[in-house]
């Protein structure tokens, strides 16, 4: 084979050199464009994966913490949770069950001290003249708030910079109310939330993911006793159904309607034992993968539905977000529960 003459070779580079300088600056606008245009959302995952984006909202299994607010980390007498809620979403729970109170005097703490044994009267007693004189406002409490409160507007500004920080991410909020509607809303309005609040009329088709985030509405509120108006303020059970919520052993679990109508569009799944003192020990157990895996997969086959939210104590205890991910059939983002 003979060889190619050097000018060839260079004529050849030259002309190659110059297209490519052409093809260059021609395509540059097209570059700069979409380097400053905004990122598509086709590919960005909705409450950490993409598979959930197009699924409606009642299709979607949610971690939940019953009694969010009352924790170790936060001074609660007898906690239910070990972390505070920043780190409970941070660490992949959605739906928050709390309740709310006004703290007018301490006559509650007492009532409930009459009804235990000496020593736990006694810590109660304690816990109460240790709380300091009862404050006006609406609280975040479990039984009395001398043994342990939160302004909700504290939590609902910890719940705001969740959402703020993670624009991404669709949750939820239960309250057990004993402070009125009004008061409520008046709090979230004062802590920024409004703005993310979703209004959803009971029997209505839920939205995905996808549009409330595109939406930016991105926060569903029930209220056990509550409700409308303000209209995102749901009642809870016109549009929710659960389980029994006072099960004092594993062994009396069952998937039978407790609250709410069969036809409800979502389903809560209360998953703990029910102690004067919450015990880690049972949360452990019950929230271990294959035990609340196998009845969460039982309440589906009785109630013909998801439990779109699991409702449990300790939840750094046992696989709370493995179940949910097996029943998502996604796999859990770096740095969630039980993933450590």
């Amino acid at each position: 084979m003979s060889e190619t003459p050097g000018w060839k070779i260079g004529a050849l580079a030259g002309l190659l050199f110059a297209g490519a300088l052409t093809l260059a600056a021609a395509s540059l606008p097209d570059v700069l464009a979409s380097a400053t245009a905004a990122p598509s959302t086709a590919a960005l995952p909705c409450n950490g994966h993409v598979e959930l984006c197009d699924r409606p909202f009642d299709e979607i299994v949610f971690a939940a913490t019953h009694n969010a607010m009352a924790t170790a980390d936060d001074g609660y007498l007898w906690p239910f949770q070990e972390h505070a809620v920043a780190w409970q979403l941070n660490h992949g729970v959605r739906m928050l069950l709390v309740d709310t109170h006004y703290w007018s005097d301490n006559r509650d703490a007492e009532a409930f001290a009459a009804r235990l044994g000496p020593d736990a009267a006694a810590t109660v007693r304690v816990a109460t003249n240790a709380s300091g004189p009862p404050q006006p406002g609406v609280y975040l409490c479990h039984v009395a708030c001398a043994l342990g409160h939160t302004p909700l507007n504290t939590a609902l500004g910890e719940i705001r910079a969740f959402l703020t920080s993670h624009p991404r991410e669709v949750m939820g909020v239960f309250f057990q109310d004993a402070a009125s509607a009004g008061d409520t809303e008046r709090a979230f309005a004062e802590s920024g939330l409004l703005p993310y609040v979703v209004t959803h009329l009971a029997g209505a088709p839920w939205p995905t993911l996808g549009q409330m985030i595109a939406d930016g509405h991105r926060l569903v509120v029930f209220a056990e006793t509550g409700g409308a108006p303000p209209a995102w303020y749901q009642h809870g059970w016109d549009t929710v159904q659960d389980t029994r919520f006072d099960v004092h052993d594993p062994a009396q679990f069952s998937c039978a309607l407790n609250r709410g109508r069969a036809s409800n569009s979502l389903f809560l799944l209360n998953q703990w034992v029910a102690k004067l003192v919450p015990d880690p020990a049972d949360a452990a157990r019950v929230n271990a993968y294959d035990f609340l895996l196998g009845r969460a997969r039982q309440c589906m086959h009785e109630r013909g539905r998801l439990p779109n939210f699991i409702a449990v104590n300790f939840a750094e205890q046992g696989d709370l977000l493995r179940v949910v991910d097996a029943l998502n059939g996604v796999e859990a983002p770096p740095g969630a529960l039980a993933r450590k």
